[in-house]
């Protein structure tokens, strides 16, 4: 028998700067039953103090954002990559953006400001770029750096950040020699609300880089073109950074809000009309309004993470307490910065950028370097859950999860999860092969949606490597030790995903079998139908057979890289998961009706060990171009760093049947062997058969790599595969 882990949801909407730093303080002092989600759109949280030096060069992409999912991996916080679409506060519901929905206990928005562009009116013109949500600025801007290497860029807003993005956008033009003319656009004065010795500097700056300023200066859309004032706005691109509002989410909402579409919250950080609902940073409307600046974000922090944990504990709450004055660090360009704290006293020079640099890098070393170790939360003693039949979930558990799920129907299907019969009843049509499969494999992740899709799409693999189509699919899965609320939660997020790829398969959900445990598991028994003819084998492969393979590998790489917290990087890992939700129905669609002499999935054993089970089956050896292999991104770099999957050295073992070219490195050899969750198929094609091929896979969007040939088997030569 063993203790229960939680039974409350804290979800965290939102990767801004209070709730990465009120992860941190949560996390260090866990409160038992309480199981942390953060949701955002972008794995990547942008520092917006450091912006402008990542466009003027001094910085990289990685040095100025928080990188979520390490974050999240460390602090014991389960991850959701998509954005909130709508908030049903009445059934503590949030609906995302692929479709499904997550429940809460408790919620906290963090998720920054949208554009003001009222003066734009309802056509906001294509060479307005707005610089908020700083989350996607930086792909935003690079796309206009690498199509605007010379010709006229204005910035609308003289506040903090237009200046301090104007004088960066003329050090990268400077650094880079493009003859870009810039200006500077002020609705009223050069920043607004900081003393004239401030300003005085930083207009000398702006004279130094040639950059016009224009204050008193409206900017409005009017008859198809931009005015500034009375004269015709002259400008290749506008970066807008005046004006602020909330995002439409809260439009939508019951949650109350201010004129601007802010959530109202009391000085504790609580929703004025919703006490389940915090808010912080820029989203949030203050009862005494405060500039929209990520110091109040990061000062609000401490207050969120504190009320969040009495709220949950029943305890009564602390006010936010807002500083009447900060230091201000305004980069300047280059390494240049103008510092005050509200009064006339000003300093500028590379000194004070040097402090702003130092402030800012202290600020990402919390998310970037090893970050501490957490404890783990305490279990709570009088929740027990036991073994055998007894670990089955609770049938109402079961039934609520399922009762909103829709699986596609088949023809003879004659009991399936409807019926409520202990086994599923199928007539089978007597023309029809039944190819039948079997997978199951503990959650790599803890977000229970991405993974219930995946592991339906592994699933079904088999069937699509044989050429068959799917037809019906037991489920049998294993959730965590939680309150029975939060298992169905769970229950109903895994099979959400699930059906959503069967029913995209056209694969019926028949039924299944539920546990809990320590761990997430899934897996699903699939059904396929075939004609005897058309079924691919392993078996067909032929001499001058040209090797064609649908997606990258590395995936065990990368999701060990889960495991080794410094190594983890979220952009790969997005990219990763991006992978493996791409179902090989698409490959096998395009060339179901082709003749393929072989074909298998790329899984467990890695593209090695699967193609040796070919060479073995059709009595044939094959020849490898190393360097046409695609590999997910990061892949080399986590091998180089000591990351592997722990199949990988069994794996290994099938290098003994290769011959390599002194040129292949071992740590490719190391990802050839990688065992893939959800990869791709492997195709053995005729010559002749394929340009027609990859045109097909290509029209189906499968991006289809050629990697090699069979070739005659020869006994005298030991290598069983080639490696060139």
């Amino acid at each position: 028998m063993i203790p229960s882990s939680a039974n409350q949801d804290l979800v965290l909407v939102g990767g801004g700067h209070s709730h990465c730093l009120a992860l941190r303080m949560l996390a260090m002092q866990p409160l038992p039953g309480v199981r942390v989600t953060l949701v955002s759109p972008d794995p990547l949280s942008a520092y917006s103090g450091m912006l402008p030096g990542l466009v003027a060069g001094h910085y990289d992409l990685r040095d100025t954002h928080v990188d979520l999912y390490r974050l999240c991996i460390a602090t014991g916080t389960r991850f959701v990559e998509a954005a909130v679409t709508s908030i049903n506060s009445a059934q503590r519901q949030i609906t995302l953006s692929d479709g499904s929905h997550l429940n809460y206990d408790w919620l906290s928005l963090d998720v920054g400001a949208t554009p003001d562009l009222t003066p734009l009116g309802d056509a906001v013109p294509e060479c307005v770029v707005p610089v908020k949500p700083v989350s996607g600025f930086h792909a935003r801007w690079q796309q206009w750096a690498a199509d605007n290497q010379d010709g006229t860029l204005a910035v609308v807003g003289a506040g903090a950040g237009g200046t301090e993005m104007v004088l960066a956008i003329a050090e990268h033009a400077r650094q880079h020699h493009h003859p870009v003319s810039l200006s500077l656009i002020s609705g009223s004065v050069l920043l607004p609300g900081y003393h004239d010795s401030v300003r005085r500097k930083m207009r000398k700056r702006l004279e130094q880089y040639g950059i016009e300023l224009h204050e008193n200066t409206r900017v409005r859309h009017q008859d198809g073109r931009l005015w500034a004032n009375d004269h015709p706005l002259a400008a290749d691109k506008v970066l807008w950074c005046t004006g602020v509002r909330g995002i439409p989410l809260f439009a939508h909402s019951d949650l109350a809000c201010d004129e601007k579409g802010f959530v109202k919250v009391h000085a504790t950080l609580q929703s004025e009309s919703h006490p389940r609902v915090f808010a912080a940073g820029d989203c949030a409307a203050f009862p005494q309004p405060l500039p929209k600046a990520g110091v109040y974000a990061v000062r609000q922090a401490s207050t969120l993470a504190d009320n969040l944990r009495a709220a949950l504990q029943g305890q009564p709450l602390k006010p936010y307490r807002p500083q009447h004055r900060f230091l201000s660090l305004l980069s300047a360009g280059g390494k240049d910065a103008i510092a005050s704290r509200g009064g006339a006293l000003s300093v500028a020079g590379p000194l004070m950028w040097r402090w702003k640099d130092r402030i800012d890098h202290a600020f990402m070393a919390k998310f970037q370097r090893q970050l501490p170790q957490m404890p783990a939360p305490a279990m709570d003693p009088d929740a027990l859950h036991c073994a055998g039949c007894g670990a089955k979930v609770g049938s109402d558990a079961l039934s609520d999860a399922l009762a909103t799920l829709q699986p596609q129907i088949n023809p003879g299907i004659e009991a399936g999860v409807d019926a409520g019969d202990d086994a599923a009843v199928i007539q089978w049509p007597e023309d029809q092969r039944l190819v039948q499969s079997l997978d199951f494999f503990p959650a790599f992740i803890d977000e229970p949606y991405t993974f219930g899709r995946i592991a339906a799409l592994h699933s079904l693999s088999d069937l699509y490597a044989m050429n068959a189509t799917p037809h019906s699919a037991l489920a049998n899965i294993t959730l965590n030790w939680h309150h029975p609320r939060l298992q169905g939660r769970d229950l109903q997020r895994l099979m959400a995903g699930a059906v959503r790829e069967l029913n995209r398969a056209g694969c019926t959900l028949v039924g299944g079998h539920t546990t809990e445990g320590p761990q997430m598991a899934a897996g699903f028994t699939v059904n396929g139908a075939a004609a005897s003819g058309r079924l691919w084998h392993k078996s067909g492969a032929r001499p001058g057979d040209v090797l064609v393979l649908t997606k990258p590998l590395g995936s065990g790489v990368q999701l060990a890289a889960m495991m080794h917290g410094e190594q983890l990087r979220g952009d790969w890992l997005s990219a990763t998961l991006e992978t493996l939700l791409q179902s090989n129905a698409l490959a096998r669609d395009a060339l179901q009706n082709d003749n393929v002499h072989a074909c298998t999935d790329i899984t467990g054993f890695g593209l090695i060990g699967h193609l040796l089970e070919i060479c073995q089956q059709s009595q044939v050896r094959m020849a490898l171009n190393t360097a046409a292999i695609p590999l997910l991104p990061g892949t080399l770099t986590l091998i180089d760093n000591q990351v592997t999957s722990t199949l990988s050295e069994a794996n290994r073992l099938g290098l003994l049947q290769c011959q390599r070219n002194a040129t292949v490195s071992d740590t490719l050899l190391t990802a050839l062997c990688d065992p893939q969750t959800s990869g791709g198929l492997l195709f053995c094609l005729a010559e002749d058969t394929l340009i027609p091929a990859l045109k097909k896979l290509s029209e189906n969007g499968v991006m289809a790599s050629v990697i090699g040939k069979v070739l005659v088997k020869d006994g005298e030569n030991p290598g069983v595969i080639t490696l060139d």
